[in-house]
């Protein structure tokens, strides 16, 4: 979902920022005290801490309401709904993003309210409304599309092909991926398209089409491999491998290729440490 993807929060404390963001709450400066729990509740996000994100998302939104401030309380409450959905309270993801998207809407801040509606889809999915999901989806996606969005048109594409893959509707879950697949290589987007094509080969392999998932995912591995996404390229090019006794000879060639040429780029993988000497007890000696 379109929210804070390119964000880079490696190396930074959270626990120290909450704590200055609490002085600063605790010293009655409130502006900054929300902008604050905001940003710590993202720095969460990124680290799959939703709880720990819910909380500071929460705090952020009340000081904001104190502070009537509506550009502070659309962001805030916006974050809250996508912490609530990672975490599975889909009724109150789905109040709360609805919130947001009027508050966005009030603002005229398009490319907000289209980020709400596509956590709003998300959260109605969650809550096995599939046919509203997939409403909101499309308006999600008209509205990234009017505001020349193309990663938010992707991405909605790619969860209602999730969806649709859910309910085992694999023509038209295959219809959304390679869409989405067509965007991703339109904005050379090689994660994206990696994702796409990682998950047309899943649906080949279902379909009993080891061909078709062979090449797919040796496609995948090869742009993982681009983006430096190395954990994905090495389990996906172990999938293609695991396939090259099932497919034509002359296509077992063609992929052996570039399987080896992915395999041998990848770096090494780090072997965690051993810990025994630190266990190593000098008694025994």
């Amino acid at each position: 979902m379109p929210m804070s993807e390119e964000d880079d929060f490696d190396d930074i404390d959270p626990a120290m920022l909450l704590e200055q963001a609490a002085n600063l709450e605790e010293s009655g400066n409130k502006e900054d005290a929300a902008k604050l729990y905001n940003e710590v509740g993202n720095i969460y996000m990124s680290y799959a801490e939703y709880e720990e994100a819910h909380d500071c998302f929460d705090k952020s939104l009340t000081l904001y309401k104190g502070l009537d401030d509506d550009v502070g309380m659309s962001d805030a409450m916006y974050n809250l709904g996508v912490a609530q959905i990672n975490l599975e309270q889909w009724e109150e993801a789905g109040e709360t993003c609805k919130h947001a998207m009027d508050l966005f809407e009030k603002l005229s801040n398009e490319e907000g309210k289209a980020d709400s509606v596509y956590a709003l889809a998300l959260a109605n999915l969650g809550q096995g409304d599939f046919e509203s999901a997939m409403d909101l989806f499309k308006d999600a996606q008209k509205a990234y599309k009017a505001a020349d969005n193309q990663q938010g048109v992707a991405s909605t594409m790619m969860d209602m092909g999730n969806a649709y893959a859910d309910k085992e509707d694999w023509d038209s879950a295959v219809k959304m991926f390679k869409k989405a697949l067509k965007v991703y290589k339109d904005i050379d987007d090689k994660a994206g398209t990696a994702d796409a094509l990682s998950l047309l080969g899943d649906i080949a392999e279902l379909q009993g089409n080891q061909k078709k998932a062979a090449e797919h995912f040796t496609e995948a591995a090869q742009l993982y491999l681009e983006a430096e996404i190395y954990e994905f390229s090495r389990e996906v090019v172990e999938r293609a491998e695991s396939k090259m006794w099932d497919i034509p000879k002359s296509t077992r060639r063609r992929l052996r290729k570039v399987i080896d040429a992915v395999i041998d780029a990848l770096p090494e993988e780090e072997e965690e440490e051993d810990d025994d000497d630190e266990d190593f007890d000098e008694d025994f000696l």
